[in-house]
This record gives C-alpha cells, structure tokens and sequence, in this order.
C-alpha cells in the first residue's frame, strides 16, 4: 500500500478502524480504556493519507507493548510526554495508534480538531484544498520523520481550527519544530543540547517554557504564564522515567 499519496475520503476507513479497535482491545484486556478514530481519515470529504489515526486510552502505558504480539512496533513518545506512539502496517492497513493516560488532555485536542471539522464544511474546504497544495511536500527528503515538511506545513491552518473550536488544554511537549524551537531562542538560547526541554501550551497557545537536567533532575522555568505548579509537577515526573 502506497501510504504518501493524498486520496479522496474512504468508507473503508471505517471498516479498518473497527476492525483494529476489536484486535486492540482483545490484546489490552483489562489495561483498555477507550479508543477513537481521530485524524484527517476520521473526517469526511477530504484529501487525506490513507493511515488509519487511533487514540488509545490505557491505565497503564507500560501494559500498552503488549501490542507489539498484534503488529504495532513502538516508537517512543515522540514530542508529546506521556504519550506512546505506535506504527503498524501491512499490506490492507497502515495505522498510526497514539496512547494516553484517561487524563491527558492532548485527547481532547485531538477530539475537537475532529469534530469541529465535521460540523463546518468550509474548514473541511480549506484543509482539504491545503493539503493539495503542499502534497509536493511529500516527496522531499526527510519525509520520514514525524514532523516532516508536509506535517509543519499544515501547523499553522491546525492551531487556528483548535483555537476557534475553543480548545483550553494544558499540554506539555518536548521542543520539536519551528514555533517551539523560536521561542526557546527567545527566552533561553543557552540551554544545553542534553536537556529535556519543553513547551507549554494552553490549548494551541504557548504559555511557557523550561528545559530539566536528566541527572540532577532540576528544572528551569521561563515566562510561565499560568499554571506552574501543574508544569512542575509534570515535567518532574516526565524527568524520573527517563
């Protein structure tokens, strides 16, 4: 299956989704929460790479590599804290399964960026007619990588649908791409290359940063605006299982 190649929406979509959320929760018994279709294959009429996107809610992410028995290779937590990222593909299906904790609000963001798509046919418009023009994107090198061309080119239509879908959030993510990464050169452009460092955001608006020290575990903020003390106590347990 040729996965970088923008094609129409398909029911069939659907289908495969069902079908893993079956296999998915058979292998976490107990640990299985909740499951959703969440990303551009779970919103209708629109252009969109046929990888199945799936938010998995656990209670133990440690429990969750047990997927790896049902052909989901981990890959880590990527930018996002907290979350484990897993890929499987065969020759029907590539899905992309993202699982969280029941209280990570990363699921709400990926929840109303669905919705809100589904309820306005012009943003659905919009985003289908600004993946066309970016799919080019898909043949550069690096393409690999999460957070390739084509993914960051479509960073700034994403905030604003989550910001007028009234998305309040708290998040935490490690520092990864262009608006993060201009940030941090503005408000600390001396860290070290060995530090967790991070970007806080309310809904899609950063509101802070502050890098860790893996070892002796302390932790610089700068310019948070809101909400430290639950920053803090996230990043300082994001440090202890490292």
């Amino acid at each position: 299956m040729k996965t970088d190649t923008l094609v129409l929406h398909k029911d069939v979509w659907e289908k495969f989704f069902k079908i893993e959320c079956n296999t998915i929760k058979q292998n976490q018994g107990t640990n299985f929460a909740d499951i959703f279709h969440i990303g551009s294959t779970a919103i209708a009429d629109i252009y969109a790479k046929p990888k199945i996107d799936m938010a998995l809610i656990v209670n133990d992410l440690e429990r969750s590599k047990k997927l790896e028995v049902v052909g989901y290779q981990y890959k880590g937590c990527l930018n996002i804290p907290f979350r484990y990222f897993y890929s499987k593909k065969t020759e029907e299906l590539c899905a992309h399964l993202h699982v969280l904790l029941p209280s990570d609000p990363e699921l709400e963001g990926f929840l109303l960026f669905r919705d809100y798509l589904n309820t306005h046919a012009d943003l659905r418009k919009e985003y289908s007619e600004l993946k066309l023009k970016i799919q080019k994107l898909l043949d550069t090198p690096g393409n690999e990588h999460f957070l390739n061309k084509y993914t960051l080119a479509k960073n700034d239509f994403i905030t604003s649908v989550l910001r007028k879908a009234g998305f309040k959030g708290y998040c935490m993510r490690l520092v990864s791409h262009y608006t993060e990464q201009d940030y941090e050169r503005k408000v600390f452009p001396n860290f070290n290359e060995s530090d967790v460092r991070v970007i806080f955001y309310k809904g899609a608006d950063i509101i802070g940063y502050a890098n860790g020290d893996v070892h002796s575990k302390q932790i610089k903020f700068f310019e948070v605006s809101e909400n430290a003390k639950y920053f803090r106590n996230r990043l300082t347990a994001y440090l202890e299982t490292l």
